[in-house]
């Protein structure tokens, strides 16, 4: 008995470190033995058998292509090629033919000198004549033609000329960039594109080879998809020049060995089903039945052993967690064992009991720091449009433009019986709106040669929506203090509403300069921020006021607007009465 005692008084490490050495050490030496096999048997399959063999392929390939462009090269120093493009113009007729019939019996032994040689066109400017092996018939070789595959050189890659779904070599005399002069002769090889398929074929059965670069592929792919998502995955970076990969595409597990030809701007790919190559490892099968055998009764007794150490007293604090978030605060959990979940239950019953005592005073205090920030927010409007507008009253009566006066006055006493009415933190929407109108009214006085003002009209069935005083009037305010301050004619202010997922949108837009997308980016910092220094005015104020009263997700949003200036969205929810 003393033994168990001391044993549960153990710290849960200890105990865990116990557990796992009686568990789990004849599960160490069967993965161990197990993986070391199949490690040493997939290495000696892919490294030195997979990678030799495609790196001597594609190095044979390579090379015969050189040979090719290497033979093509010489074939351009040939006398009677030289001869016919520097004199084709001053020769007769019977040495034109007579060296024409010499280049077509030398470019007919060149064509047989490789496999992966289809035809070979010779174009001579001197004497606007193509010389071809090609079955002129079938494949009708022209200027033209050729033209189009040098042109093609300098998009669809070099040395290697991908055109019309033909592979080709060409050569021709350089000749100046932007230069009118026509190029003097131009000899291009066509690859035979089926020679290089049935090679690729044949490297290995049970996989695909495929030859490309950025322009075009040749290979035995059948499912060009496939191909496409591999070279994504598997080509590296311009750094590295072969790579071997193992990778999973449409829930099928692959092998992948790629190798890059810099000299041929070309790279190869061989892919392969991986349990085509895996295959030997069946012969470990027994060893792996045993092996699930084995971890399923370690599991069983190991997951016996974690309940009764950790998840049965993690289960009992789960609950008491549930318990005090639901506010239920009268929970205690005694635990009799000195390990580190004695330690837990006594610091939560220490912490509930805190909670209990505190709980009353932080929620009391909280309560009245937002209320003392929005009284604080509220205070901070900017007086500065009651002096504009008793001066714009003041020019009416000396203009003894009367009608204009009656309103401005009308509207700036209903203004001022609004803003100073201080009963009320919150207001119906429709008052509020009717608030704005009153101030758009007088500033439509104001600025009646320079401003032209849309106030569209508020739903009836949101006019019963509680707000905070002044969340409009100030966002209406900024646009003209700074959004048209600097506009002198053919000013813009619209003002509509917007339904939209629980919320109403009230946007306020111009056509003023708007802001930058720097000064945007810093401005919404300075709304997103969670405390503000200093005074904070229009776009801020309301922001915050709205993110007090309502939560995160609402408040007020910046864009550029469609007509050219800024877009403000104050988001309010659409909930009536008293709901909120």
């Amino acid at each position: 008995m003393q033994l168990f005692t001391r044993l549960g008084n153990l710290s849960i490490f200890p105990k865990l470190i116990l557990t796992f050495i009686v568990i789990i050490l004849p599960m160490f030496g069967l993965s161990i033995g197990l993986n070391e096999l199949g490690k040493r048997e997939v290495k000696q399959q892919l490294s030195n058998t997979m990678d030799a063999q495609i790196h001597y392929y594609f190095l044979s390939l390579e090379k015969e292509i050189q040979q090719i462009i290497r033979t093509q090269m010489e074939m351009v120093n040939d006398p009677d090629l030289q001869k016919l493009v520097g004199l084709g113009s001053i020769l007769s007729e019977y040495e034109k033919s007579v060296l024409i019939g010499n280049l077509d019996n030398k470019l007919r032994s060149y064509r047989e000198s490789s496999v992966y040689i289809k035809d070979i066109s010779l174009y001579v400017n001197s004497v606007s004549h193509v010389v071809t092996t090609a079955n002129t018939a079938v494949h009708p070789v022209t200027k033209e033609a050729m033209e189009e595959v040098y042109q093609a050189m300098f998009t669809h890659g070099f040395p290697l000329i991908y055109s019309k779904d033909r592979l080709y070599v060409n050569v021709n005399e350089p000749v100046a960039p932007g230069s009118r002069k026509a190029v003097p002769y131009m000899l291009q090889v066509e690859l035979s594109v089926d020679a290089l398929r049935t090679t690729l074929n044949s490297f290995n059965p049970d996989g695909k080879t495929v030859l490309f670069n950025d322009a075009w592929s040749i290979g035995s792919e059948k499912e060009p998809g496939l191909f496409m998502q591999i070279k994504q995955r598997v080509i590296p970076d311009q750094k590295n020049a072969s790579r071997q990969s193992s990778l999973r595409v449409d829930k099928k597990n692959y092998l992948a060995f790629y190798e890059k030809s810099l000299s041929l701007d070309a790279a190869l790919l061989f892919y392969m089903p991986e349990n085509k190559v895996l295959g030997t490892l069946k012969t470990y099968q027994t060893w792996s039945w045993l092996l699930v055998a084995s971890s399923l009764v370690i599991v069983i007794v190991f997951s016996y052993g974690i309940f009764m150490l950790i998840h049965r007293p993690l289960r009992r604090l789960v609950t008491q967690f549930k318990s005090v978030e639901a506010g239920n605060f009268n929970v205690s959990s005694p635990h009799k064992n000195q390990d580190e979940f004695g330690y837990l239950f006594r610091q939560f019953n220490k912490m509930v009991h805190n909670l209990k005592v505190l709980i009353d005073d932080l929620y009391v205090q909280k309560i009245r720091l937002q209320h003392s920030e929005l009284k604080q927010l509220q205070a901070q409007i900017n007086p500065h449009f009651f002096y504009n507008s008793f001066f714009t009253l003041h020019r009416l009566i000396l203009n003894y433009d009367n009608d204009s006066a009656a309103l401005v006055s009308k509207n700036l006493g209903e203004y001022f019986q609004y803003i100073t009415r201080n009963a009320q933190d919150e207001v119906n929407l429709e008052s509020e709106i009717k608030h704005a109108r009153s101030y758009v009214e007088i500033q439509n006085v104001r600025f009646s040669n320079r401003i032209e003002t849309e106030f569209g009209g508020l739903p009836a069935h949101l006019n019963d929506i509680r707000v905070p005083r002044l969340i409009v009037q100030p966002i209406i305010e900024n646009v003209y203090q700074h959004g048209l301050g600097d506009k002198v004619l053919e000013g813009r202010l619209r003002i509509s509403f917007e339904e939209a997922e629980g919320k109403l949108r009230i946007r306020v837009e111009d056509n003023g300069p708007g802001l930058q997308p720097a000064e945007m980016d810093m401005l919404r910092s300075r709304m997103n921020q969670a405390e503000l220094g200093g005074e904070s005015t229009g776009l801020i104020n309301v922001h915050r006021r709205l993110q007090l009263k309502f939560g995160a997700e609402y408040g007020v949003s910046v864009a550029r607007s469609e007509l050219g200036g800024l877009l403000a969205n104050i988001i309010i929810p659409m909930e009536r009465g008293d709901q909120l």
